[in-house]
């Protein structure tokens, strides 16, 4: 008897302090993280994006997000990114989010990384045309060449990506921008697949700069062969209406400015649409539209 009174007293404890620790609100929010991957993944699939000026090159999405994030600045916005390829380079990023508070409902985000134009469509709605590249190329200078192995590469990469600087100008509270640099995300959130006969990479990565842990710019890294050998370029696309601009070693390499309230995103290469522009799910045409840009989160 005093043996197992003693092992109760032992276990007790430790029962009783695992329940004190259970967070009601911590548990909400794994509730509405289920939720909203659940209905993310689901939307996702009836998503169908093409490349190229005829739209001939359908774009294949990789089976899993390849990002989870939450924005607490905005309010409780849960969401998660998707990557479209095309021979396994990434040709197009989704986010697809839910608002809870405020309760604006749910939204599609994308941005293209192509050269050329995209288009997206879901079911019989053609909703997305983008009528130039998302991305442009640039050599990489002051670069040692990419190393033989992929291991090595990631190394040479992740040490390349932060030497990048992103700067977000938002004006979600008002049009005097408030200039803040965001933070980089240290490993890839997608690493290219070894390349098949139709590719045009050696290696690559995509990287993220975010705010909380929603992206808001993406550094795309890549080795690619030339007649003078192996090198690398970058390219970069944004995930958000306002002005931003990326340094490489003190130097600045990249701009977009802020887009217009009045701006016609379906012809966009970045753009959002809401429940009132595409059939985002059943149940949901009910809610509130999406945000203007400048209140994206």
């Amino acid at each position: 008897m005093q043996t197992i009174l003693l092992s109760l007293m032992l276990i007790l404890p430790s029962q009783l302090a695992a329940e004190k620790g259970k967070d009601p609100n911590n548990e909400a929010d794994e509730a509405l993280r289920a939720s909203a991957a659940a209905t993310a993944k689901e939307f996702v699939g009836r998503c169908e994006f093409s490349a190229g000026e005829t739209g001939n090159t359908k774009l294949g999405l990789h089976p899993e997000p390849i990002l989870r994030w939450s924005n607490p600045t905005i309010g409780k916005v849960i969401g998660e990114v998707f990557v479209w390829t095309d021979n396994g380079r990434p040709t197009l990023i989704g986010s697809w989010y839910h608002w809870f508070t405020p309760d604006w409902g749910r939204t599609l985000e994308v941005t293209s990384l192509a050269p050329g134009r995209i288009a997206g469509r879901i079911e019989d709605i053609h909703f997305w045309n983008s009528e130039k590249g998302g991305v442009t190329f640039k050599a990489l200078s002051n670069a040692d060449a990419p190393a033989k192995t992929p291991a090595a590469r990631l190394v040479q990469m992740r040490r390349l990506a932060g030497d990048f600087v992103a700067h977000l100008a938002d004006t979600r509270s008002d049009d005097a921008a408030v200039k803040r640099q965001l933070r980089m995300l240290t490993q890839p959130i997608f690493r290219y697949p070894a390349p098949n006969d139709k590719a045009t990479y050696i290696d690559g990565a995509l990287f993220a700069f975010v705010e909380g842990t929603d992206p808001e710019v993406f550094l795309m890294l890549e080795a690619i062969s030339t007649k003078a050998g192996a090198s690398w370029q970058f390219g970069l696309a944004r995930m958000n209406g306002d002005a931003l601009r990326v340094t490489f070693r003190d130097q600045e390499v990249w701009s977009v400015a802020r887009l217009t309230v009045g701006t016609n995103l379906s012809k966009e290469p970045y753009a959002f649409f809401s429940p009132q522009q595409i059939p985002l799910g059943s149940g949901i045409n009910d809610k509130k539209p999406a945000p203007a840009p400048k209140l994206k989160p």
